[in-house]
C-alpha cells in the first residue's frame, strides 16, 4: 500500500471527527471514498465537501452494530467501486451511563457499536483484501484501551477489546502471508462530538441526566474538558494515513500518554494496585 492514488478506502463513522478528517485525507491522496454513518444528514455534508474537491464519494447509511448493515456497506462498495482498499472501523460512542446503576441498554449500545462494529467490519471486509491481494485495516480503540478510565467500563472494556482483536489480527496476517495490513488507533482526547451524546436518541430514546454523585461528575467534567480541549483530528487522520503508507501497527497519537501503558504493565509485574 505505498501508492494509495485510484484506490478505494471504507470509513464508518465518517459523517464526523475522525472520520471526516480520515475522509480529507484520503481524498487529498487521490483516493475514492466510501462515506458509511447512522447520521446521514452529517454524512451527505461530508460528501458534500469531498465532491466539492472533485473526489469520487459514496455515502452509505449504516449501522455498525447489525451484521447485514455492515455487509450491504460491503457490498454497495464492490456494486461502485469493485474493491476495497483501506478499510477504518472507526465508527465509535462513550455511553455516559453510571455502567453499574444506568440501564443495560446501554452496554448493549456501546458494545453493539464499539466492538461488533469492529468485528462485523473485518469479517465483512478481510474476505475482500485477500481476494484482491492487497488492503489495510485501521481499527480505532483509544488510549482506555491501553490504560483504564474510572466511571467508563463498558468503553475501557470495548477498546480493550479491539486493541486485542486488532493485534490478534496483526499476527494472524503476518504469519500467514498475508497481503492485508494492520493498525490500531489509539488517540488520547480528540476534538469531536464522541461525549456529546447526538447519537443518543436514535438508540435509547431522551438522553439520561448528568450524573449527581461526585465521582460522576467529575468524570463527565474530565471528559468535557478533555474533547473540547483536544487535539485536531485532522492530525490524527494524518498519522493513520502514515501507519497505512508504512505498515506500522501502533497509532499511538498522544506522545505525552505512551509512558502510561508501560507505567500500568511495570505496576502490573511488580502486582502493585493500580494508581
Amino acid at each position: 500500500m505505498k501508492d494509495l492514488h485510484g484506490k478505494v478506502a471504507v470509513i464508518t463513522g465518517g459523517g464526523s471527527g475522525i472520520g471526516r478528517s480520515l475522509a480529507h485525507a484520503f481524498a487529498a491522496q487521490g483516493m475514492k471514498v466510501v462515506l458509511a454513518d447512522i447520521d446521514e444528514i452529517s454524512m451527505r455534508a461530508v460528501e458534500a465537501e469531498l465532491a466539492e474537491g472533485g473526489t469520487e464519494v459514496l455515502p452509505v447509511v449504516c449501522d455498525t452494530s447489525l451484521e447485514a448493515s455492515v455487509h450491504a456497506l460491503a457490498q454497495a462498495t464492490l456494486d461502485r467501486f469493485g474493491a476495497a482498499h483501506v478499510l477504518c472501523n472507526n465508527a465509535g460512542v462513550a455511553g455516559k451511563v453510571d455502567p453499574w446503576s444506568g440501564p443495560m441498554s446501554a452496554w448493549e449500545w456501546v458494545v453493539g457499536i464499539n466492538l461488533y462494529g469492529v468485528v462485523h467490519g473485518i469479517r465483512a471486509f478481510l474476505p475482500i483484501m485477500q481476494d484482491q491481494g492487497e488492503g489495510h485495516i485501521v481499527n480505532t480503540a483509544s488510549m482506555a484501551g491501553l490504560i483504564a478510565f474510572p466511571g467508563a467500563a463498558a468503553y475501557n472494556a470495548t477498546k480493550t477489546a479491539v486493541v486485542a482483536i486488532t493485534e490478534g489480527l496483526f499476527l494472524e496476517m503476518k504469519g500467514t502471508g498475508s497481503p492485508v495490513g494492520v493498525s490500531v488507533l489509539c488517540p488520547g482526547f480528540v476534538k469531536t462530538n464522541l461525549v456529546a451524546g447526538q447519537q443518543w436518541q436514535q438508540r435509547l430514546g431522551p438522553e439520561p441526566p448528568k450524573s449527581t454523585d461526585a465521582l460522576g461528575q467529575m468524570i463527565e467534567t474530565i471528559l468535557a474538558d478533555g474533547v473540547e480541549n483536544g487535539v485536531d483530528p485532522d492530525g490524527i487522520a494524518a498519522q493513520v494515513l502514515d501507519a497505512i503508507l508504512t505498515d506500522r501497527f501502533w497509532i499511538l497519537t498522544h506522545p505525552e500518554m505512551r509512558q502510561a501503558p508501560v507505567e500500568r504493565m511495570q505496576r502490573a509485574a511488580a502486582q502493585e494496585n493500580p494508581a
